[in-house]
């Protein structure tokens, strides 16, 4: 560790001041947690960087959910950059998930694997590094991002978006709160010549579902248009609160925070139009006027250990589906008997085999 922050401060001097904004990306990669630390002074278009980082999984640590990989990811670069920048700085920390809400928490989530000593471990250092300063100066800033490297790091207050907070697992909701809960999900399907999509919503209090269809978008825009359905509901029936369900960590993570990023680069990422800006856009205007509540579904779970929130997911999953005709199944299958016929004739009316390697060829 005193090798690899030695390296760090090599790369560039640690400068210090009210001016200075000390970031601190992590993320949970698939062998092990990174994170880089990252300096921005008035006037430079990009930051300076202090280090990066990275370790592999130790021991269980590769066995953690997704939330709890984040967890570490961030609590490794928060150790590492006290050591650089000392803990009297101030520190945005930018990992992609909201690590912090959990940590005040305090008490680990219904479903994880860390042991309690660790999570303990997570929150106290957490928590006590994010309580230093003053209340307008606070130890941590979370800025939750998808690793933008030399945006602007400013955080206007007239610029923020309204974010969906954490829900808790559907059997920890109350029965009150239960009517206020719904499933999303969507799905694309190429039909004869078409691309279909469709968009689902599950209620499990009324055992009804809403769906929207149309040609053209792929399986996100069909889960991302899932969700306009659910404020849409929520909205019409003047719900106090929305619990929403969903198994894509993408739209996940836009509503915990993406949001705000996307809103602060006018809804532009890299000079470029994020991907569906307008549903984006609608979708944050109705999240101004309504508690907005996102739980996301873990779909690996074992059938043993599914729960009532697993069997609601595989309903709205199935509401998704796109039924197909039996005439557009026919002419799918006419029209891969074609392509099969015009391969054998085109290889030199080869083999199966032959025929296969030609066509990778």
């Amino acid at each position: 560790m005193k090798q690899e922050i030695v390296h760090a401060v090599a790369l560039g001097p640690v400068r210090a001041g009210p001016d200075v904004k000390n970031v601190l990306y992590t993320a949970a990669g698939e062998n092990g947690p990174t994170w880089s630390l990252w300096q921005k002074a008035p006037g430079e278009t990009r930051g300076r960087p202090l280090g990066f980082w990275s370790r592999g999984y130790r021991g269980s640590e590769a066995c953690y959910t997704p939330t709890e990989k984040e967890i570490l990811a961030a609590y490794e670069g928060i150790r590492a950059a006290s050591e650089v920048i000392g803990t009297e700085a101030q520190l945005l920390l930018a990992p992609r998930l909201p690590v912090l809400g959990w940590m005040f928490k305090e008490r680990a989530p219904s479903t994880h694997h860390a042991t309690d000593v660790t999570w303990i471990k997570w929150v106290a250092l957490m928590t006590q590094r994010a309580r230093i300063g003053n209340p307008n100066c606070p130890g941590i800033f979370k800025v939750i991002t998808d690793w933008p490297e030399g945006k602007d790091f400013g955080m206007s207050p007239e610029e923020e978006v309204t974010r969906a907070e954490e829900a808790p697992p559907y059997n920890k909701l109350t029965e009150d709160e239960k009517p206020y809960a719904l499933f999303t999900d969507g799905s694309c399907r190429i039909v004869g010549k078409h691309r279909r999509w469709k968009a689902a919503v599950w209620s499990p209090t009324w055992r009804v579902a809403e769906a929207a269809e149309g040609e053209g978008e792929s399986s996100h825009f069909a889960e991302v248009k899932a969700i306009q359905l659910a404020l849409d509901i929520a909205e019409r029936e003047k719900w106090p609160t929305l619990y929403l369900y969903i198994d894509s960590w993408m739209v996940a993570n836009a509503l915990w925070g993406w949001l705000q990023q996307w809103k602060r680069s006018n809804w532009q990422r890299r000079g470029k139009p994020i991907w569906a800006a307008p549903l984006w856009q609608d979708i944050a205007a109705q999240l101004e006027n309504l508690i907005v509540k996102v739980h996301h579904v873990d779909v690996q779970v074992p059938k043993s250990r599914a729960t009532e929130e697993h069997q609601n997911n595989q309903q709205v999953d199935q509401d998704a589906k796109i039924e197909v005709a039996q005439v557009d199944l026919d002419w799918q299958h006419k029209g891969e008997l074609f392509i099969a016929h015009w391969a054998h004739d085109t290889s030199g009316h080869q083999g199966r085999d032959a025929t296969c390697r030609w066509a990778r060829d």
